[in-house]
């Protein structure tokens, strides 16, 4: 299905994806007001013969539909017609086809179902914009080429459209950094609501990595790819049948064991197509391997990613306080007892002394404020990323509150009857009211 208009040289197209009628006739009401040849197409297939038939430059497709996957339009739109704008929508669907959306169809920002019609009309806007960028830069080009001969008195003005111009690049570069740290939540999110993956347990190794990386005095910048990785560290077990880990490892039999250690395999080839997160995919790779060149592929010490070594310690210490080892569980004091017996064996002993030198690795060593959400003001900025009750992501750390971020929280602990606790980076100016206040318990 489609709805035209007269098209001029001043209108550009629009094309929205989805089987859903009801869905079509609100995106047809909330793009009302933008000045774009709207078209609709109810499966991917008729998106394919309308782009046949019309120059789209913006398309926007849900990722689950039938005989064809926003997964697989997508692809082929990105085949086909480079130079259009592709935007999906999704309400977390499972892991491989939100990697094959993001990689194979090449795919230039992700928006979460249900949307909102402002983020959404954004969206398009920021899609339209690029177009118009690009096709500006190429009538620029052509004019510079006819016009050569002038370009003594033009340079002026041209310089002063290439400095706008690339400031609303870099905008609009700053954007897209900002939705790709979101996929990355994505994967964490996709990995805690698979029953039989503990959420709790990759925030805790986040945690724990994170800490031995500042010890280290790591760069701000390996610290988060330490952060990130030891937070989807257990991503291959996705790829993984749960015989094969739900048991203790030591309870698993020789197979399992090693089906168990190949799940770096796995996380890897996920991870492949995202070559900005090479990093952290190096890392969940070789977190199984032994610092004395003893792990499973025998690769030596200096090939081993210092981040590798640190999730690896992090892992593990968890893993015996939990049980997920042996099946019984350890007090932090024998599991670092344990750790001990492997120093510059299996662990790397510089990264080891943190660990056992460390009292209390179990709570944060910097001192937050904690509070209410009723408690927030704008302009707070949070410590630690926020999960709700199934540990999935709510804001990610680093956060600035805005009164819309405040109400949405405190909305949320109504729903939950019962408050979060929010972490509060220590230097945030607070009331002298405030100041006194004990950290509230939730």
């Amino acid at each position: 299905m489609n709805d035209t208009t007269d098209q001029n040289a001043d209108v550009y197209t629009v094309l929205f994806v989805d089987d859903e009628p009801n869905i079509l006739r609100a995106i047809k009401r909330a793009l009302f007001s933008l000045k774009v040849n709207l078209l609709l197409a109810d499966s991917g297939a008729k998106a394919l013969e309308i782009m046949k038939e019309n120059e789209v430059h913006v398309i926007i497709s849900d990722m689950k539909m039938p005989q064809m996957s926003g997964a697989e339009l997508l692809q082929q739109v990105a085949e086909l017609y480079p130079e259009s704008y592709r935007l999906v929508l999704t309400g977390y669907a499972d892991i491989e086809s939100t990697i094959k959306a993001v990689n194979e169809g090449k795919i230039h920002r992700y928006l979460q179902k249900p949307w909102d019609n402002k983020e959404l009309i954004s969206a398009i806007e920021d899609g339209l914009e690029r177009v118009k960028l690009k096709n500006e830069n190429t009538r620029l080009q052509k004019l510079t080429r006819l016009q050569n001969r002038k370009l003594k008195e033009v340079n002026t003005s041209l310089e002063q459209m290439v400095h706008k111009r690339t400031r609303q690049i870099k905008a609009a570069l700053n954007k897209i950094e900002k939705h790709n740290l979101a996929m990355e939540q994505v994967l964490f999110n996709v990995i805690s609501i698979n029953p039989n993956i503990d959420g709790k347990f990759a925030i805790e190794v986040s945690e724990l990595a994170t800490k031995l990386a500042k010890y280290l005095q790591l760069s701000p910048e390996d610290v988060k790819r330490v952060r990130y990785a030891g937070l989807i560290c257990e991503l291959g077990l996705l790829g993984l049948n749960t015989d094969d880990f739900l048991a203790p490892f030591s309870k698993l039999k020789y197979q399992q064991q090693q089906n168990y250690l190949d799940q770096t395999k796995q996380a890897a080839l996920m991870l492949a197509p995202a070559t900005e997160l090479q990093p952290v995919s190096d890392m969940i790779e070789f977190q199984f391997e032994h610092y004395n060149g003893a792990g499973p592929r025998n690769v030596v010490a200096k090939e081993i990613p210092i981040g590798a070594r640190i999730v690896s310690i992090a892992r593990d210490y968890w893993r015996l306080v939990t049980g997920r080892m042996s099946g019984e569980e350890m007090t932090p004091r024998d599991a670092k007892a344990e750790m001990k017996k492997h120093t510059n064996t299996r662990y790397d002993g510089e990264i080891l002394s943190f660990l056992l030198a460390d009292d209390d690795v179990s709570t944060s060593k910097y001192i937050y404020n904690t509070m209410k959400a009723s408690q927030l003001k704008a302009g707070m900025v949070l410590a630690k990323n926020l999960y709700n009750d199934s540990h999935i992501l709510i804001l990610p750390e680093g956060h600035t509150f805005t009164d819309a971020t405040i109400q949405k929280l405190t909305q949320f602990e109504e729903e939950r009857r019962r408050a979060f606790s929010i972490l509060i980076e220590p230097d945030t100016p607070l009331d002298e009211t405030e100041e006194g206040a004990a950290p509230q318990d939730t």
